[in-house]
């Protein structure tokens, strides 16, 4: 009895029910069988018997000798467990890739929740064109460096309205209304319809793939906060212009 229920507990660890793992240890013990015979030598329900046999058959544990009279009888476990080893293998492989990419994406949460860290400047750059292109209503720019105006060009759906804050000297965005103006800070900035918010850290990198290349929050409160700071230098700032050629116009 001991034995048995030794048995049974591996069974129940490898993934098999309570009345599939009786089943299996019953024909293991005592050969083939017809439903009835392992129910009785099971203690499993005959009504149930049916059922937890056609499991193990699919599963690979039993096959079926005959369909009149219907008689299963138990595979060897050493086929089984070495079927079942190279499937977990294949599971862990297919799980270990998933998350190897996962991480060379670079996109990782801290807290608190809806703030990620973004490493690769690849990623970043998919994030940021996937949030303009996404953006319903608008679009608040701020860029410090030419990489955030160098991914807005390559943007093939663009919002209703874009307002960008150029630092002096850099060129012009290729779309939307813009100001210059000196930027202290050395950062880009995006926030998407005041609830979505980038930070990208262009003059950090100075020419190097650093540990982070920038931070998405997905907070609408934070964002906000950032869409008012954008206001206020926004409103500091001298005459708009409208990209290709547009006029001036004073605020």
């Amino acid at each position: 009895m001991g034995e048995a229920s030794r048995a049974i507990g591996a069974l129940r660890e490898l993934g098999l029910s309570e009345y599939e793992a009786r089943a299996y240890a019953a024909l293991l013990a005592m050969g083939e069988m017809t439903p009835r015979e392992v129910s009785s030598a099971a203690s499993i329900p005959y009504t149930k018997v049916y059922e937890v046999l056609r499991r193990l058959e699919a599963k690979g544990w039993v096959r079926r000798l005959s369909r009149d009279p219907l008689l299963y009888a138990p595979r060897r476990p050493e086929a089984v467990i070495s079927e079942l080893r190279a499937s977990l293998e294949r599971r862990l492989k297919e799980a270990e890739e998933a998350l190897r990419e996962l991480e060379e994406a670079g996109i990782r949460s801290v807290a608190p929740a809806g703030v990620y860290l973004v490493r690769k400047l690849e990623a970043l750059k998919r994030i940021i064109k996937g949030m303009v292109m996404g953006a319903r209503e608008e679009v608040l720019a701020l860029a410090s460096t030419g990489e955030l105006l160098e991914i807005l060009k390559l943007v093939p759906r663009r919002p209703g309205r874009v307002k960008c804050i150029v630092r002096a000297g850099l060129p012009p965005p290729h779309f939307g209304e813009w100001r210059e103006a000196e930027l202290l800070l050395p950062l880009d900035i995006l926030v998407s319809d005041r609830e979505r918010l980038v930070l990208s850290f262009g003059l950090l990198r100075a020419g190097r793939e650093p540990r982070v290349s920038g931070v998405v929050v997905l907070d609408k409160e934070v964002a906000e906060m950032a869409a008012s700071y954008f206001d206020e230098l926004w409103e500091m700032t001298g005459a708009s212009r409208l990209s290709g050629g547009g006029s001036r116009r004073r605020p």
